[in-house]
């Protein structure tokens, strides 16, 4: 090409960047070649490539009439065709639209990789509203795992992924062969389910006028049975809500019902399965466990009891599955096989290569990725424990006291792998308690100078203190004396957690305990001498006529402290106990298996 060519080719490109047809006109009719499928196929791109990475409607319907349909697969540097162009960066529908009535062997050409036709590039790159409409007009001979292809898996991995899961019905009720197929990856589709739909399956933790309005919304029963809208904006009250937040619990309550119907589809395909297709189904439980997905466990062993062999067989399984629930603390998944009628984790505790008993699995330190969500180093450790006792409680006495290959039974194995968490689980404790031991410290000695020094004095002739017959005096001894006696017995439980020895058994209930109580009389003193200081000053204003302008402020005032410590600490206090006391992380109410 020459420098006058290259000049031309500028113009060109400048003036289709600019959305002016006729400059871009006048330079195609001076050189019609560049609209030659060898010339664009030569240069790495065509002005239809430029056309449709601008978004330029009209010019890609001018382009468009001047050319042929084979210049729609010309691949340009990048190796993307004119309509994966317009896939990846506009997600232009009319522009689709244009370039299929042209061609629709476009649909089918992959771009850099086999599997990355157009439809898969728009919903990769987020054009949803592209991808729903290049999904209705793709043929489903394209999408069929025919001859290993992987372009139909990749595409459901795609829609799994960005919850487009009404597409991904309607493609699994047409085409069911896709389940067990293979994407790019070697994961099948049913892998690929188990680890897209765990959050999509329930309801999420919702405030109650949300889980109101998620109970009575309606959903049609169109979206849930395969039908199958261009439009990604479903008709139905979603999306008649004026209100953002009905959309958003509309579209959750939609994708749960799709989620459960893929579920269905699943179940509806595992009655009788070859060997190879067992396997796809073991991947997909290992994938579950890994995703915390118990209902997946729990529908597919049910909808095929002989898979359940799958998962307890010793020799083949627990190295994966078992070892994954234990180390990565699923516990859901972990309830769902305390329930089951028959005695699994008796096998399941069998050893391993290293040695190692599911005890000693549990007996590892949890993953980053879990502990992160407990708050304190002294809340992990408890967890920690927990896990393991939780663990312990279902194998067999003796496993209690297998050595693996470094010759540690599970306990010694937990202290080993827990030291840096039981050394950071005292720092966090101690720190706790020093603090707060600072503030009891503070209010035993203004209640205590408080209680000795009378208010008013005392009667000359009796003794008594002045305001004896005050009810506000008698409020003022009741609160002072409670604030000292809880302020004191928090600066001794604090202190006793200074002193303990910090093993590890004393995170499970003795620690936790003790910071229980220190935090609950802390509080109380602070409350209560409050309460004693109200007293005081309106007992000091007694006939003063201004006694409610004055008292009412500095009541108010009197309960900032109050305010402050149940902002800081007092979330710190619901943690432990509830982390303590209430409900165990393991469901002793599972779903049991048939």
């Amino acid at each position: 090409m020459t420098a006058a060519d290259e000049i031309e080719m500028a113009i060109l490109n400048k003036a289709m960047s600019e959305d002016k047809w006729f400059e871009a006109k006048a330079v195609i009719d001076r050189h019609p070649k560049v609209l030659d499928v060898d010339f664009g196929a030569s240069r790495g791109g065509t002005p239809l490539h430029i056309a449709a990475k601008f978004g330029h409607v009209g010019i890609v319907e001018e382009l468009v009439r001047l050319v042929k349909p084979e210049y729609l697969e010309i691949f340009d540097y990048y190796g993307y065709t004119p309509l994966a162009t317009t896939a990846t960066h506009t997600g232009s529908i009319p522009i689709a639209i244009c370039m299929i009535h042209k061609n629709r062997t476009a649909l089918a050409i992959p771009a850099q990789r086999p599997w990355q036709i157009p439809v898969t590039l728009a919903l990769f790159c987020g054009h949803n509203k592209l991808g729903r409409y290049l999904y209705s007009v793709t043929p489903l001979e394209v999408l069929k795992p025919e001859d290993d292809s992987v372009v139909g898996p990749e595409f459901l991995r795609t829609c799994l992924r960005i919850g487009e899961f009404d597409v991904a019905l309607h493609l699994l009720q047409r085409c069911p062969e896709l389940l067990f197929a293979k994407d790019a990856d070697r994961n099948s589709t049913i892998a690929n389910i188990a680890l897209s739909l765990p959050h999509s399956l329930h309801k999420s933790q919702l405030p109650f006028l949300k889980r109101w309005a998620y109970h009575y919304i309606k959903i049609p029963s169109t979206t849930t049975t395969g039908h199958f809208c261009v439009d990604i904006q479903q008709e139905g009250e979603g999306s008649r809500a004026g209100h953002q937040g009905m959309k958003e619990i509309y579209k959750m309550k939609l994708q749960h019902a799709q989620a459960a119907e893929i579920l269905n589809l699943v179940c509806q395909n595992l009655m009788l399965l070859p060997d190879d297709n067992k396997n796809v189904i073991r991947t997909a439980l290992n994938f579950a466990a890994e995703q915390e997905n118990a209902e997946f466990v729990l529908r597919v062993t049910k909808a095929n009891p002989e898979l359940i062999s799958l998962v307890t067989n010793v020799h083949t399984s627990f190295p994966v599955f078992f070892r994954t629930v234990v180390e990565c603390r699923k516990a859901a998944v972990f309830s769902l096989f305390r329930g089951f009628r028959f005695k699994i984790m008796a096998a399941a505790t069998a050893a391993e290569e290293t040695t190692n008993n599911l005890l000693h699995a549990a007996a590892s330190l949890a993953p980053d990725s879990y502990l992160s969500r407990i708050s304190g180093a002294a809340l992990q450790m408890q967890r920690e424990l927990q896990w393991f006792k939780a663990v312990e409680s279902v194998v067999d006495p003796g496993y209690r006291l297998h050595q693996n290959k470094k010759g540690l039974i599970p306990l010694e194995y937990f202290k080993e792998n827990h030291k840096e968490l039981r050394a950071q689980g005292e720092k966090w404790m101690k720190e706790t308690a020093s603090s707060c031991s600072v503030v009891g410290i503070l209010i035993v000695t203004i209640m205590f100078a408080a209680a000795i020094t009378v208010l008013g004095g005392n009667n000359q002739n009796s003794g008594y203190p002045m305001f004896m017959k005050e009810k506000l005096f008698k409020v003022f001894l009741i609160s002072d004396a409670l604030s000292l006696f809880s302020s004191t017995t928090s600066v001794l439980v604090f202190l006793g957690i200074l002193t303990s020895r910090y093993a590890e058994e004393d995170f499970l209930y003795s620690l936790p305990t003790k910071l229980i109580i220190g935090l609950s009389t802390l509080f109380l003193s602070i409350a209560t001498m409050m309460i004693s200081f109200s007293a005081t000053i309106m007992i000091m204003l007694h006939d003063n006529s201004s006694r409610l302008w004055v008292t009412l402020p500095l009541t108010m005032l009197a309960s900032v402290p109050i305010t402050v410590f149940v902002l800081l600490q007092f979330p710190l206090l619901v943690k432990v106990l509830f982390s303590t006391y209430g409900p165990s992380i393991f469901k002793k109410k599972v779903e049991e298996w048939p």
